[in-house]
């Protein structure tokens, strides 16, 4: 019986990603990726649908022609600094103490859920189920537990309409059909979080171009997540005005002298360039970094004072950080969260997936998105076959 292929759409500030893969024997085998420069987005939302139409159809066709795979439906990602989180509670009473089921624990968790109308400026985009009272005492599961009150907690996380109904306008006229749009955060922690690593508690970061998406796990549930409008391009933004450079220059810069810490052994080389200002002329490598590391700063600590907001405190997640996205190959990066955020930080290389191509296994952590959005969509797939129910369904939902 032939396999269904799965398609997966990742669109960047900078590139765009389509991916397509299958399930063989319980494990999902990437069959080919194609990258293609984005147009038409800025800090993760589409702001001229037309460019952004041509993006995703230039991927498509690359697929086709290259790979010879056509794709008519896709599991996407979204990452907008406009994203936010809302912690809702529910409760469920019941007139005698009752041993309650999985269904009571559904409908707690119903209670919880906010009512979205088509006039709401907000679209939701995923819950994740946090904790269970009975009877005012936390649990993991109510399930077989005596009482008269439950009471559930619900992380909901939702966008701006507008850049939902854009995402999937795009994707539609490029002649594909959304399954489902999901939190890029959250795709990147199912490509490079395991079990053990979500229990120990996790922060997944994916330091893009336009933007800084965060996740953070504790005891395998969902605690904080959003957007930070900084990105890779804020570092070429920096040292384009810092040294009167172009863009494409100022790049170039980044990639081949920028660092997240000054590296004392460069300290003393130059940079040759060309401007539209000079014939030729050099500057110290250490002033590169020095701008580098300004804004690689900024950008940390201003995520560690929204993680603490957000209750989070990233030193006892003992799982780490795990750095995915574009900027995740800057120099030094790793060392400097580990400072900034007082804990171990490692490149997040996908997990459980076979047959990667080479492209992906040279620079994992800029797949990570998309990879993720595949496993996702395996995951509901295979829910979908073992428990067709309503319930269940739903339970997957709610699990995010």
């Amino acid at each position: 019986m032939a396999t269904q292929v799965l398609g997966a759409l990742d669109i960047g500030t900078q590139n765009t990603v389509l991916a397509a893969g299958e399930v063989v024997d319980g494990q999902l085998r990437i069959l080919h990726v194609v990258t293609t420069p984005t147009y038409g987005v800025k800090k993760g939302i589409i702001r001229n649908i037309g460019e952004a139409v041509q993006t995703i159809r230039k991927a498509v066709s690359e697929m086709n022609q290259q790979h010879n795979i056509e794709l008519y439906e896709v599991i996407t990602s979204l990452s907008a600094q406009e994203i936010k989180t809302n912690v809702r509670k529910g409760t469920t009473s019941f007139v005698s103490t009752k041993v309650m089921n999985e269904d009571d624990e559904i409908e707690a968790q119903e209670a919880a859920f906010s009512i979205e109308t088509p006039n709401s400026p907000d679209v939701l985009l995923q819950r994740f189920k946090q904790w269970f009272k009975v009877n005012n005492h936390s649990v993991e599961s109510p399930v077989g537990m005596k009482g008269t009150q439950l009471e559930a907690s619900v992380l909901e996380l939702s966008a701006p309409r507008t850049a939902v109904e854009a995402l999937h306008s795009a994707i539609s006229q490029a002649g594909m059909h959304t399954v489902e749009t999901i939190f890029s955060g959250c795709a990147d922690a199912a490509a490079v979080l395991d079990q053990q690593t979500r229990s120990d508690g996790a922060l997944v970061i994916n330091f893009g171009a336009g933007t800084c998406d965060y996740l953070a796990i504790s005891n395998r549930i969902v605690v904080a997540a959003g957007t930070l409008g900084i990105g890779g391009h804020h570092l070429t933004n920096d040292l384009a005005q810092a040294f009167q450079l172009n863009q494409d220059m100022a790049e170039r810069m980044k990639i081949e002298r920028g660092a997240a810490q000054i590296q004392p052994d460069l300290a003393n080389e130059r940079y040759s360039l060309q401007s539209t200002f000079s014939a030729e002329r050099t500057v110290s490598v250490h002033a590169i970094q020095t701008v580098t590391t300004e804004r690689v700063n900024e950008t940390l600590y201003l995520l560690r004072d929204i993680l603490l907001r957000q209750g989070v405190v990233p030193s006892t997640l003992h799982g780490g950080v795990w750095l995915t996205g574009g900027t995740a190959a800057l120099p030094n990066i790793t060392e400097q969260v580990s400072t900034v955020l007082d804990c171990t930080c490692r490149i997040g290389v996908p997990m459980d997936v076979i047959d990667v191509p080479e492209m992906i296994q040279m620079a994992p952590y800029r797949y990570a998105t998309a990879i993720g959005l595949l496993k996702m969509r395996a995951k509901t797939l295979a829910q979908e076959v073992r428990k067709p129910s309503f319930f269940s369904r739903m339970r997957a939902f709610i699990k995010g």
